[in-house]
């Protein structure tokens, strides 16, 4: 297997500063208007300059074409990506998606069919280095016969999902050693069609999605806890990214009264209680003297699951006072033990104190419904990681292409309007200046 691009390996070190993704317009754009005409047809034709510089700038913006065949040619490929979406319905059993779940201690790579939850190949690798990992998930993706139509990734982060950003697709500042900067998009797609649709977020964001749209709710948290404990926001459909990505196990939370632990933070924030620290499966190992995988053998009594509920009930009760999902779904390794699931919510309810007053809190049948397991267990980050591509996938079919966030329109999409606009622009003001010499 010919080794990775150097791109793809972390490091200790931040990125190189990259150029601005666009350049300030060309002045001579604005040099040809005609001295002579009126202020009115100046101002138009200024107007139409940047909007003529957008359109003939679009090449340095790394815009995925939005023609499914473009660039198949130019861009010889080994692999056996589908050419195009040629399909009445995203959701055709023909269409397959891949997924790539990235993880601290494991990567999960997939294919299905139709749907994100018809998986019919997979494989999983240890985390080790960047060159070999993503080696091995690429060429597992180049060995797959019949091909995919879109990529879904989710991954650990923390993570850069903004298009058009220097660091779009990489794990950046992550403590795991060796991965920080890591082009996870740019090694999965290097060699592949242009006209890959593709999405990128994280392995927590996906699943809240999934599990949001799964469940018909308007907004859903989604928690997993194993080796680490990560909470991904979903709202009206939408991953919830802001200023970059919610990075909610790391917030403070009230330690349970005489729990001594020396927990190892990330944060490293002097008196924080980060819930993640407390309660991950490495924490609950130490606490019960077994290794992690020794958790699984523990009875539902062991004292340890009521230390977890504790810290989980104090993380369901600031969801639902900061951010009040329609629904928290729970999972990962950790959550697999349902005997945990009624501890949570009652201990939720008590912190809560009654002071949230409403029936999916305050009754027991509808609580039940309100904090839920996922159906997927285990493979629900894979699951949201083929959700991601088949989401990809219905937003290139549509002529929306696919990016990461989902609430603005591609640049190449929005390049013709603005072409037409800006002749528009100049004819008024070239109308406009004759006029004004005639007078």
């Amino acid at each position: 297997m010919p080794p990775l691009p150097p791109k793809v390996v972390g490091s200790s070190e931040e990125p190189s500063a990259a150029p601005s993704p666009v350049s300030p317009p060309p002045q001579n754009l604005l040099k040809n208007a005609d001295s002579s005409a009126s202020a009115a047809g100046a101002a138009s034709a200024a107007a139409a300059a940047p909007a003529l510089w957008f359109f003939a700038s679009q090449s340095e913006l790394n815009i995925r074409p939005l023609d499914p065949s473009a660039d198949e040619e130019s861009t010889p490929s080994p692999l056996r990506h589908r050419n195009s979406i040629e399909h009445d319905e995203v959701h055709e059993n023909m269409v397959r998606f891949a997924g790539v779940e990235a993880g601290g201690t494991s990567w999960v790579v997939a294919i299905a069919e139709g749907e994100p939850s018809n998986i019919v190949a997979r494989a999983q690798f240890p985390t080790t280095t960047p060159e070999e990992t993503l080696g091995k998930v690429s060429a597992w993706l180049d060995a797959q016969e019949g091909g995919f139509d879109a990529l879904g990734i989710a991954s650990f982060g923390p993570i850069d999902p903004r298009e058009g950003s220097p660091t779009y697709g990489q794990i950046t500042t992550t403590p795991k050693p060796g991965w920080k900067f890591t082009d996870v998009v740019g090694a999965l797609t290097r060699g592949r069609p242009a006209s890959l649709p593709v999405l990128f977020d994280t392995d927590v964001n996906a699943p809240a999605v999934n599990e949001g749209a799964r469940l018909g709710c308007s907004s859903c948290a989604y928690v997993t806890v194993g080796t680490g404990l990560g909470v991904g926001l979903a709202v009206h459909g939408k991953a919830v990214h802001g200023v970059l990505h919610p990075e909610v196990g790391h917030i403070s939370v009230p330690r349970r009264a005489g729990d001594d632990y020396e927990e190892v933070k990330n944060l490293h924030c002097e008196g924080w209680c980060e819930v993640e620290s407390m309660c991950c499966s490495g924490a609950l190992a130490k606490r019960a003297g077994v290794a992690p995988a020794g958790l699984r053998e523990l009875a539902d009594d062991h004292p340890v699951w009521d230390v977890a509920a504790h810290y989980l009930a104090a993380l369901c009760a600031n969801l639902v006072l900061t951010v009040s999902p329609e629904r928290i779904v729970l999972g990962g390794g950790v959550l697999l033990r349902r005997s945990l699931f009624p501890k949570v919510r009652a201990q939720m309810v008590e912190m809560l104190n009654g002071y949230i007053q409403v029936d999916s809190i305050l009754q027991p049948a509808q609580l039940d419904e309100y904090i839920v397991a996922s159906p997927h267990g285990n493979d629900a980050g894979i699951v949201g990681a083929l959700a991601l591509a088949q989401e990809a996938a219905r937003r290139r079919k549509l002529g929306g292409g696919a990016s990461s966030g989902g609430t603005a329109a591609p640049a190449a999409a929005l390049a013709p309007w603005m072409l037409a606009a800006a002749a528009v622009a100049a004819g008024l003001g070239f109308v406009a200046g004759s006029a004004m010499r005639k007078k």
